[in-house]
């Protein structure tokens, strides 16, 4: 994948069972840089430029996305949105105006409850690829997990060793029959 450096940064987290995998992208700046240019010939317009650049500047920091072993989140100023990775429909990448000259373009998520996109994100194709593959072993590895779920038994842990249990005293005579039925309707009732 031949992304810039610094728009992905892979960062490994360790948890009990699993790693969990995140990379973390951020618009590059130069998504910005038409608000940069009319803040700089806008400074001597009483630092209204210098407004412009500064909150085009906060704006561009407090933005980065997460893409994660099971979600896709978008976080700007702290506050993320996640998008569950088995909930991506598609995932398109599209350039437009002036960024596309720079290689910057936007990756549009279709998800079940509507669309995200990824702006100012550098060399996006791979990007999109990665975020396809991920979504679609998220909803295989759910998949898989649903037919274990649906073929494990439907009976609490550890009462077919208690049933066993029972047979074998039962049939060792250490219980009477009265006995045995009446502990049998018991297991029959969970």
């Amino acid at each position: 994948m031949a992304t810039d450096a610094q728009s992905i940064d892979t960062v490994n987290t360790n948890a009990k069972t699993t790693d969990t995998q995140v990379y973390e992208l951020r618009p590059d700046w130069r998504i910005h840089l038409p608000a940069y240019v009319i803040g700089v010939l806008l400074v001597p317009l009483l630092g209204l430029g210098l407004w412009i650049i500064y909150r085009y500047r906060q704006k561009w920091l407090g933005m980065r996305y997460l893409v994660t072993n099971n979600e896709v989140i978008h976080q700007a100023d702290g506050a993320g949105t996640p998008i569950p990775l088995h909930e991506i429909i598609s995932c398109d990448v599209r350039f437009t105006g002036l960024s596309s000259r720079f290689g910057l373009g936007t990756i549009h998520i279709r998800h079940v409850n509507g669309t995200r996109d990824l702006i100012g994100i550098s060399d996006p194709e791979p990007v999109a690829v990665l975020i396809e593959r991920a979504a679609e072993s998220e909803r295989e590895r759910l998949k898989m997990r649903e037919e274990i779920e649906r073929t494990r038994p439907q009976h609490p842990s550890g009462t077919l060793e208690r049933k066993n249990e029972l047979v074998g005293l039962w049939q060792q005579g250490l219980i009477s029959e009265e006995d045995y039925q009446q502990e049998l309707r018991k297991f029959e009732g969970n």
